[in-house]
């Protein structure tokens, strides 16, 4: 798993949208990430304790830990996982 799976600025082909090649560890200047990327449907959010397990689990930490979440508060994650 890298961190590219859960960031919105990869492209289909895999490749980062700004150019930047894959991290060898879970760190990204530019990590972007996306509700989408950690839960596949909106139904399965559960809420921001999900979102930092499932960062913590996959190896996620500083930086790129708070950009999850603030992807998960209440005021920017609801308008993220609205069907």
């Amino acid at each position: 798993m890298t961190l590219c799976e859960f960031c919105v600025l990869q492209q289909a082909d895999n490749h980062c949208s700004l150019g930047h090649k894959t991290p060898a560890k879970m760190r990204c200047v530019d990590f972007a990430p996306g509700i989408n990327r950690f839960c596949a449907t909106p139904a399965d959010y559960a809420g921001q304790e999900q979102l930092k397990q499932m960062a913590l689990f996959f190896g996620i930490a500083g930086r790129e830990l708070k950009r999850v979440m603030a992807m998960g508060e209440p005021s920017k994650g609801s308008e993220m996982v609205k069907p």
